[in-house]
């Protein structure tokens, strides 16, 4: 008996998807360092998590923004969609979070939450690689971010 690959259709219906929440405050993006029982323990990155069944990209990013740092926040639009190595497909949403709001971690899935500059993350060590890809677009211009990358 042969071995044949699932089918295209087969495969993407398969296929884990994820949302990803974009938020500054003045010149910083909010990032949390994951806690030490999920997947990728420490690592810096956005928040974020996976879209459920019958769930939307923004529900997803609602939900999730609530699950890891307690905060409501308004999807604004998608800025950018990747492929994670291990075939994760990621929706990366821009969204408002408001300036009252102090997020906080819930240890159960965020050990911190930073605000940094761009220059910040690309300092830093035990990132998620996906964030410094997200960046390196974000320089080449290839996403529209309502901030300059450079902080100007």
């Amino acid at each position: 008996m042969s071995y044949s690959p699932p089918s295209s259709s087969s495969r993407r219906r398969n296929r884990k998807r994820g949302v990803i929440g974009v938020m500054f405050r003045q010149d910083r993006l909010l990032i949390i360092r994951r806690s030490l029982t999920v997947n990728a323990p420490g690592k810096l990155c956005l928040p974020g998590g996976g879209i459920e069944a019958g769930e939307s990209e923004e529900e997803a990013l609602i939900r999730e923004m609530q699950e890891e740092i307690l905060v409501d926040v308004e999807p604004v639009r998608l800025c950018h969609r990747s492929v994670t190595p291990w075939g994760t497909q990621l929706a990366w949403w821009i969204a408002n979070i408001n300036d009252e709001a102090e997020p906080v971690a819930n240890p159960e899935e965020v050990a911190e939450i930073h605000w940094m500059t761009p220059d910040d993350i690309a300092q830093a060590s035990n990132v998620l690689p996906s964030l410094p890809e997200f960046l390196s677009h974000w320089r080449a211009g290839q996403i529209d971010l309502p901030w300059n990358v450079s902080g100007n």
